[in-house]
């Protein structure tokens, strides 16, 4: 590379450091082409210093006719007519230009600046104090002119980078060229100009030695937002456990010509900040990386699984607290932090590839976490996209420094234990909720309730997971919000019918042991409700105290849950296969908690008629080996405090034979069910063929992921 000495500051290694830890890692995308770049900027600036951006959704009023700029060669044509707000926040904030604020968005402190002096000189004082690898790449063409390919490999040679692609060199040269920084001088070559070696003097640069092996140990990284510090200490204290994490589908636009994956994920983020229709929303994404509806229709669920968009009501979306807390705080490793917290092999990733290992190698790692290689290439995409991890030659992968001093912070997941061993029990990751061997649910949730700070988070932070936990382990979609101005779980199921309900769940845990109307607001509760369309409101604690509260409820239609109460009925659901249609009736005011225990016992009975109609045929089979027939079952049961109807009886063989399985057999058939004759078939065949088909039900998910 060229001397630096005579012409920019280098300064010491840990200063180096600490300015390109600061800098993002892309240039965030702004619409249309160089030709509209820098009087775009300058008037988006403006335009937020005088207070007329206030709705994300709205139009950015410009200025100037887009239509009338005159194109730059080699760049792509203008987007014709302004677009909204949302469109433009992304880059916007990635150079922190500007904040969201509740009354729309205004100027941070770089923002000011430009507005102070709106021109090229200022904005690419910006650039190169924001963006990493800016004024180095500045600095390339200093002493001589080079081509792009010959500034990129280069910049990739010198820093270590491992871009697949020369966008990123690309982008930095194209807003030089925009910010008249360099200018070409033939053959494809550029060279800097005055105002570009005016911009790097005196400035300090991140030097290549700066990363040298000999330093790699001292890399020091931000703390996490407290949000995201919250989510990670689920983990760290057991509340929540690592086979929770997801092992979703995962697929990222990625167009050539934004080709950073995390970056495109920033975009995405920064346009549901503002609650935003699931039809908006898809329309933004396909017209932002032209892309087909289908691919984005495939990207929601990996959206949702990984943390970073939530549905805060049928068909409209919002990002969660976790993702503003990322793009707000500028740092990428926040989102790597937030894809660890919520699926696996994100952190575990690193550390299989600390020594230098070959993909195939890690690849084979990753298949006893549940993740295939396909997810593994795209995990591998956003550590490489971060700078945590680096390919050390053709084929092979290491963790960077910076990725090392990432995984000494981050709670990780024990390496699986081989096939046979408890970690491939598919029951134990049902199981894992909160039940420990010597106490039922609960019990277990009770002492929660009780235990304002348990597992050492938050006030109420431990009840809200372990009761987003519960609703998970009975089938329902559930999320932890939290927060002062929100409510603290979400609760989604669907009817028979496919209708989606949402409820709110009100943690309150007490070391009191009892909740009173002092501790609830109706004015929050009604707004939280509000906003996340919900149909039902519930409010758990240890116990209630005071009749305020319960006539405050019985007016709202909330639900009064106790903590234990719940947690018994919530085992007693699972144990019975009860569908989140069924469980959800415990919301419903005032009758939804005798409604589910009607239905839990009306669902034991039935098993119970099952055992009595298999010990009668057993006993029919042991005394005369003849057949029996559901009225004869019957009638011997009159004696039994079961005491089963015939219907009852009959309803039972039915459900038995539709199993297709030998456990009883039809001897002789009749109109009448009633009196149609049967005799007791292979038990221990038929009771294994259920388990089989229970175990191959359990491994379907775990089948999927790891295929």
């Amino acid at each position: 590379m060229v001397s630096v000495e005579s012409l920019v500051s280098v300064g010491d290694l840990s200063a180096q450091r600490a300015l390109s830890r600061g800098q993002v890692s892309a240039i965030p995308g702004l619409l249309g082409g160089k030709g509209v770049w820098l009087p775009l900027v300058l008037d988006l600036v403006r335009l937020v210093g005088e207070g007329k951006a206030t709705e994300l959704d709205s139009i950015a009023e410009i200025s100037f006719d887009l239509s009338n700029v005159e194109l730059r060669q080699g760049g792509t044509a203008p987007k014709r007519e302004p677009a909204t707000w949302r469109e433009y926040y992304s880059f916007l904030r990635g150079l922190r230009l500007v904040e969201s604020s509740a009354g729309g968005l205004r100027l941070d402190d770089a923002g000011l600046k430009l507005q102070s002096s709106p021109d090229a000189e200022t904005l690419a004082e910006i650039m190169a104090d924001r963006v990493r690898l800016f004024a180095e790449t500045l600095l390339a063409v200093v002493e001589q002119p080079l081509t792009l390919e010959e500034a990129d490999d280069l910049i990739q040679s010198s820093y270590k980078q491992s871009w697949r692609s020369r966008g990123n060199t690309r982008v930095r040269m194209d807003w030089q060229e925009v910010l008249g920084l360099i200018e070409s001088v033939g053959n494809r070559r550029w060279q800097a100009t005055s105002s570009g070696r005016l911009l790097l003097q005196e400035r300090l640069v991140v030097t290549p030695e700066a990363f040298g092996v000999e330093h790699e140990s001292i890399v020091d990284i931000a703390e996490p937002p407290a949000i995201i510090s919250e989510s990670l200490d689920e983990l760290r204290t057991n509340v929540r456990t690592h086979e929770s994490r997801s092992t979703y589908n995962i697929w990222v636009p990625s167009p050539p010509s934004d080709p950073n994956k995390v970056e495109n994920l920033r975009t995405i983020v920064n346009s549901a900040f503002e609650r935003i229709e699931r039809e908006e929303l898809f329309s933004l994404i396909c017209k932002r990386f032209n892309l087909k509806r289908s691919s984005v229709n495939s990207m929601l669920p990996f959206m949702r699984a990984s943390g970073l968009l939530t549905e805060v009501g049928r068909g409209v979306f919002e990002s969660t607290p976790e993702a503003r807390a990322w793009v707000e705080s500028g740092d990428d490793l926040n989102f790597i932090r937030i894809i660890h917290s919520n699926m696996r092999f994100v952190g575990e990733m690193i550390r299989e590839v600390e020594g230098d290992v070959t993909r195939n190698v890690m690849y084979a790692k990753a298949k006893s976490y549940g993740m295939n290689t396909d997810k593994c290439r795209w995990l591998a995409s956003f550590l490489l996209d971060t700078d945590l991890i680096e390919e050390s030659r053709y084929g092979s992968l290491r963790a960077t420094a910076r990725g090392v001093a990432l995984l000494a912070q981050l709670p990780l997941a024990d390496p699986p234990l081989p096939p046979g061993g408890p970690a491939n029990d598919a029951t134990a990751v049902v199981q894992h909720v909160i039940v420990e061997p010597e106490q039922g649910l609960g019990e277990r949730l009770d002492k929660i309730s009780r235990e304002p700070h348990f597992g050492g988070l938050a006030p109420g932070r431990g009840l809200e997971v372990a009761l987003r936990d519960v609703f998970l382990s009975l089938g329902f979609e559930a999320r932890t919000i939290g927060g002062s101005k929100d409510t603290d779980v979400v609760v989604r199921w669907s009817t028979p019918e496919g209708t989606k309900l949402t409820a709110i769940v009100e943690a309150k845990a007490r070391s009191s042991g009892a909740a009173n109307h002092t501790d609830v607001s109706d004015v929050a509760i009604e707004t939280h409700k509000s906003r996340h369309q919900a149909s039902f409101v519930a409010i758990v604690a240890p116990s209630f105290s005071g009749e305020t509260i319960k006539d405050m409820a019985k007016k709202k239609s909330w639900s009064l849950l106790e903590a234990g109460q719940l947690g018994s009925l919530a085992e007693a659901s699972r144990s019975l296969g009860l569908r989140p249609c069924d469980v959800g009736v415990l919301f419903q005011v005032p009758s939804g908690l005798s409604d589910l225990e009607d239905v839990i016992a009306s669902h034991r009975r039935s098993l119970d008629i099952f055992s009595f109609v298999i010990a009668k045929l057993s006993e029919e089979a042991a005394e005369s080996g003849e057949a029996i027939s559901a009225r004869d079952i019957s009638r011997d049961g009159r004696r039994s405090e079961l005491s089963p109807s015939v219907d009852e009886v009959v309803a039972a063989i039915e459900s038995l034979s539709r199993l297709q399985v030998d456990v009883l057999r039809l001897v002789e058939d009749a109109d009448d069910p009633k009196f149609a004759t049967y005799a007791l078939g292979d038990l221990s065949a038929g009771s294994a063929q259920l388990r089989a088909i229970a175990d191959a039900i359990d491994r379907g998910p775990l089948a999927i992921s790891s295929a």
